[in-house]
C-alpha cells in the first residue's frame, strides 16, 4: 500500500492532468459571427446567414432550417503533461486557436491580381486603364475573411507590381489571379514566394482554369493547386480544410492539385460534357457572394483614375465612385453549349441567376460604400429580363451603369433598353462585340453563338439605331483579323465605324478595335489539336494549309502557357489575306477616328486629349 501511495505521489509530482474544452467541430466563418453561451456550454455560429446558397433554398421550412444558427457543443479532452521542474528545460508552446482548424497563431492569405503586359507597356502615370477594381479579388478575399483568415489584397492592374518581399510572410498562403497578360509573371512570382516561406500557392481565373494541367506540370511545381471553377463552395471548402485535412488529403470538386485531369475549354464538346455533369448533379454552383468591398486597398487610386478619365461623362465628375458588380453569371448567347469562337471566359456557358436576397444585400453593400456607377461583369445580361425585373421590384438603381449585351438582343428587343434605363437612371452604357462591318466576315469568319436571322450587318446597324432612339450609350468592338479578312473587309469595318460616329454622336462612347487574339480555352483553340478545323479556316480565306504547316504553326504549341507571337503570325498567314502589320494599320486608323470623335480617346478611356 505504501509503495502504491509512493508511486501515486511521484506521478502527481511529475505529471499534470488538465481538462481541455474545445468545440466538437470546426468553428468556421467570421469570428465576429460566433459567440459562446456558458449557460448551455455551446458555441453559436451565426455565419450561416452569410452563405447565399442557403437563401436560395425554395422550400421555406428547409430554408429556415439552413439559415438557423449552428450550435456546436463543447468537447472535453483530458491532457497529461510534464510539470515544469527546475531540472527540466521545458519549451513553452502557445496554442491560439479557434476550434480545431486554427492551429496557427495567425492564418494569413495574400491574394494578388497579376498583370504583366500593362505594367511593361505603359508608364505609371498612364491611368486610363487603371480604373476598375478586380471583383474576383474582392470575392475570394471575402470568402477567406468569412472563414477567419487575415486577408491581404493587391491589384497589379491598378497599383502596379506587387512588392512580393514585403507582402509575403513565412507560413502565408498566396493566391494568384492569372489571365493571359500575367500568367508567366505569376509563375515567377510563385517561385519567389516559396523561397520567402509561403506555405502554399494557389491560382485561379481564366488562364489558370484552362491551363491547369500545364501549370501543375511545371518543374518544381511552383503552384500547388488550381481552382477550376467559379464555385464559391470550392473556395470556402479549401479554407475550411487546409488546416484540418492537410493539403495532401484535400478532395474538393473544383480544386485540382495534380496534372492529368479532364481539360476545361469553351469548345462545344467540352461544354456538352459540363452541361451533362451539371444536370446529373442537379445543383447549381454557388457563384454569388456579397463582397466585402472594404477589403480592397486601392479604392482611392481607382476613383481618382476614373474621375480623371471618365468623370466628364457623369453629372458628378469630381465625386463619382465606380465599382464592378456581378448581378448574374453567364452569357445568354451561349444557350449552354455555344460560345463565340474567340471567347475564353470560364463558365460563360453556365447561366446562373441570383436570389433576391443576394441582389438586395449586394445593393446595400455598394450603397453603404457610396458607389454610384456600376459596371456589371455578367457577360451578357441585357436579355436577362428576370434580373432587371427583380432589381426594379427591389427599388435598386444607380445613376450610371454599364452592361454587356449583343447586337441581336438589342435589335430584336429594343424595349429592354427602357427597362435597364429604369435601373441606370442617368446613364446606361451597353457594351457589344460587333466584330466587323463586312457581311461575309460576320456570317463565316466570326463564329458567333447568336442564332442567325437574315443579315448580321443589318443586325449591328439596327442595334445602333435602337440605342440612339433610346438615348442610351454604346461601347462596341471590331476585330481586324478574322478568318477570311482582307483589306477590303477591313475598309468596310472603317466605313461602319464612321457611320456609327455620325449616327450616335456623343452617344458613342468608344469603338475599340484589336487584332484577332488566339487564347487557350476559346472554341477557336481547336486549331491546336484539329487539323481538319485548320483546313476549314484556311478554306474561308481561299487558301490551303498542309499538315506539316499546321504542325509547325499550331500543334507544337498546344501545351504552352501563353499563345506565342509566332502562332499569331501563322494565324494571319494561313487564314487571312492580311498580316499583323496591316491589322495594326487599321487599328491606328480607327483610333484616329475616335480621337476626333467628341468625348473619346483611344482604348478604354473616353476623355478627349484636350481636357
Amino acid at each position: 500500500m505504501k509503495r502504491l501511495a509512493a508511486v501515486f505521489l511521484l506521478f502527481a509530482s511529475i505529471f499534470q492532468v488538465s481538462i481541455i474544452e474545445r468545440p466538437a467541430w470546426i468553428l468556421w466563418g467570421n469570428p465576429e459571427g460566433i459567440e459562446f453561451d456558458p449557460s448551455f456550454n455551446v458555441y453559436i455560429n451565426h455565419n450561416t446567414r452569410s452563405e447565399m446558397w442557403r437563401h436560395q433554398e425554395a422550400d421555406p421550412e428547409k430554408r429556415a432550417e439552413l439559415l438557423a444558427p449552428e450550435h456546436i457543443p463543447v468537447k472535453k479532452t483530458v491532457k497529461i503533461g510534464l510539470k515544469k521542474l527546475v531540472f527540466i528545460n521545458q519549451e513553452r508552446y502557445i496554442f491560439l486557436a479557434l476550434g480545431a482548424s486554427q492551429v496557427l497563431d495567425k492564418r494569413r492569405f495574400v491574394l494578388i491580381n497579376v498583370e504583366q503586359t500593362l505594367n511593361e507597356r505603359l508608364g505609371a502615370d498612364d491611368k486610363q486603364y487603371r480604373v476598375w477594381p478586380h471583383l474576383g479579388l474582392i470575392s475570394v478575399g471575402t470568402v477567406a475573411y468569412e472563414e477567419g483568415w487575415e486577408v491581404v489584397l493587391w491589384d497589379e492592374l491598378v497599383a502596379g507590381y506587387a512588392p512580393i518581399e514585403e507582402l509575403i510572410h513565412r507560413g502565408d498562403i498566396l493566391g494568384l489571379s492569372l489571365v493571359a497578360t500575367g500568367i508567366e509573371r505569376g509563375i515567377d512570382m510563385a517561385h519567389r514566394a516559396k523561397s520567402l516561406g509561403a506555405r502554399y500557392i494557389i491560382a485561379g481565373n481564366d488562364s489558370a482554369i484552362f491551363r491547369a494541367n500545364q501549370i501543375l506540370s511545371l518543374p518544381g511545381k511552383p503552384i500547388d493547386a488550381v481552382f477550376t471553377s467559379n464555385d464559391i463552395a470550392a473556395i470556402r471548402g479549401f479554407f475550411r480544410q487546409i488546416d484540418t485535412a492537410g493539403f495532401d488529403h484535400i478532395n474538393i470538386p473544383g480544386v485540382q492539385t495534380m496534372p492529368g485531369q479532364l481539360v476545361r475549354s469553351n469548345e462545344r464538346k467540352y461544354l456538352l460534357r459540363e452541361l451533362l455533369e451539371r444536370k446529373q448533379a442537379r445543383t447549381k454552383a454557388d457563384v454569388f457572394i456579397v463582397p466585402r468591398i472594404e477589403l480592397y486597398p486601392h479604392w482611392s487610386e481607382v476613383w481618382a483614375n476614373y474621375r480623371k478619365t471618365f468623370g466628364h461623362k457623369h453629372s458628378n465628375p469630381n465625386t463619382v465612385k465606380n465599382a464592378i458588380s456581378l448581378l448574374a453569371q453567364g452569357c445568354t448567347r451561349t444557350r449552354g453549349t455555344d460560345v463565340c469562337s474567340y471567347c475564353s471566359i470560364a463558365d460563360v456557358a453556365d447561366i446562373n441567376m441570383p436570389s433576391r436576397d443576394y441582389l438586395a444585400h449586394t445593393f446595400e453593400a455598394y450603397e453603404s460604400f457610396g458607389v454610384d456607377m456600376v459596371y456589371n461583369a455578367t457577360d451578357s445580361i441585357y436579355e436577362m429580363r428576370s434580373v432587371a425585373r427583380v432589381l426594379q421590384e427591389l427599388g435598386i438603381s444607380w445613376p450610371a451603369m454599364t452592361i454587356y449585351g449583343r447586337s441581336q438582343g438589342v435589335a430584336q428587343n429594343p424595349r429592354l433598353l427602357e427597362e435597364w434605363q429604369k435601373i441606370a437612371t442617368e446613364r446606361l452604357l451597353v457594351n457589344i462585340g460587333m466584330d466587323s462591318g463586312n457581311e461575309q466576315i460576320l456570317q463565316r469568319g466570326v463564329t458567333k453563338s447568336s442564332t442567325i436571322h437574315g443579315s448580321r450587318l443589318e443586325e449591328n446597324r439596327q442595334a445602333v439605331r435602337s440605342i440612339r432612339k433610346a438615348g442610351a450609350h454604346l461601347h462596341y468592338s471590331l476585330i481586324f483579323g478574322s478568318p477570311g479578312e482582307t483589306r477590303k473587309t477591313c475598309e468596310e469595318s472603317i466605313v461602319f465605324l464612321e457611320w456609327t460616329t455620325e449616327e450616335l454622336g456623343d452617344q458613342l462612347d468608344i469603338c475599340e478595335t484589336d487584332i484577332y487574339w488566339l487564347t487557350y480555352g476559346a472554341p477557336v483553340a481547336r486549331i491546336f489539336s484539329d487539323y481538319g478545323y485548320a483546313q476549314e479556316l484556311s478554306a474561308i480565306a481561299r487558301k490551303t494549309i498542309s499538315r506539316d504547316e499546321w504542325g509547325r504553326g499550331f500543334a507544337t504549341h498546344a501545351d504552352k502557357l501563353v499563345v506565342p507571337r509566332q502562332v499569331e503570325e501563322a494565324w494571319y498567314r494561313h487564314f487571312t489575306d492580311i498580316d499583323l502589320d496591316v491589322a495594326n494599320e487599321f487599328n491606328d486608323r480607327a483610333a484616329t477616328i475616335m480621337e476626333r470623335h467628341t468625348g473619346s480617346i483611344r482604348g478604354r478611356a473616353f476623355r478627349p486629349d484636350s481636357t
